[in-house]
């Protein structure tokens, strides 16, 4: 149930060594009522421990490439892994009551 909390956005980037970087190291998102939109300019993969609800499709300037979770049912610390560029890095998202 989605009381129209706007999606909670981690834009994705590449440091100067080519490894992808989320705009938030521990995003926060609310249970049950927000969903995680991952935007890139370059292609990317978003695997997430114990959840498997990620779509992707095409955004629009600056956010080329998207991918969008669903929403968290539970309250915990998701580790979640950034595939890009032929490097992964491993931040997380933390799910609020």
């Amino acid at each position: 149930m989605s009381n129209g909390l706007q999606d909670k956005v981690i834009t994705i980037t590449l440091d100067g060594s080519g490894m992808p970087r989320p705009s938030e190291e521990t995003a926060q998102v609310k249970k049950d009522n927000q969903k995680v939109r991952f935007c890139a300019s370059f292609d990317f993969k978003i695997t997430i421990e114990g959840y498997s609800d990620v779509s992707y499709n095409s955004g629009g300037p600056g956010c080329e490439y998207r991918a969008t979770t669903g929403t968290f049912a539970e309250v915990k610390q998701y580790k979640y892994t950034i595939h890009a560029n032929g490097h992964d890095n491993d931040p997380y998202l933390d799910v609020k009551p």
